[in-house]
């Protein structure tokens, strides 16, 4: 009985074979002409199943479309969005590669400075080093005859005193 009263007019028990467009229900011909419809437009069940499909096609259709040119736009985005890592990868590799390029320049620039100055420093305390030793040798030998000198001054005895300065002088 659920099926049968499913296609029958519950207030007629007619069949139902009309749709009113009206108040978008499903009626039977007593019901077309009653009070209640009279004015109302109808069309037969398998019209109406027809239009309203149709419609539902055509609003499906119109949903497929958008979707696919949705997909198509992720698909946009999706690639530039590559495409922008790809890039920003590219450039970090490039910057990464060009201050390493700059590191070594700077390391081997500060080498090379240095060894520079350590050729320089050579260069002037070479000959400073060999006057300094001059300087130290003169100044042992100056010391030497200071230390003779002074030996010579406080020597007591007069005699011997003047026996070595004249012996001293001869030379």
């Amino acid at each position: 009985m659920g099926k049968e009263s499913k296609r029958h007019c519950e207030e007629h028990e007619e069949e139902l074979k009309l749709f009113c467009e009206t108040d978008k229900t499903l009626i039977c011909l007593v019901c077309a002409v009653a009070e209640e419809h009279r004015e109302h437009r109808f069309k037969p069940i398998k019209e109406a199943v027809k239009i309203y499909k149709d419609q539902l096609k055509s609003s499906l259709d119109s949903l497929t479309k958008k979707k696919s040119n949705f997909q198509e736009k992720e698909q946009q985005q999706k690639e530039k969005i590559s495409g922008v890592l790809k890039q920003s990868h590219s450039v970090q590799t490039h910057i990464t590669s060009q201050f390493a390029e700059l590191h070594q320049i700077i390391t081997d620039k500060e080498q090379s400075l240095l060894r520079d100055l350590r050729e320089e420093e050579k260069r002037i305390l070479n000959p400073m080093e060999k006057n300094l030793l001059k300087i130290q040798v003169n100044m042992r030998i100056i010391q030497e005859e200071i230390s003779k000198l002074k030996e010579q001054v406080d020597q007591k005895d007069g005699v011997t005193f003047l026996k070595e300065e004249a012996h001293r002088n001869r030379r």
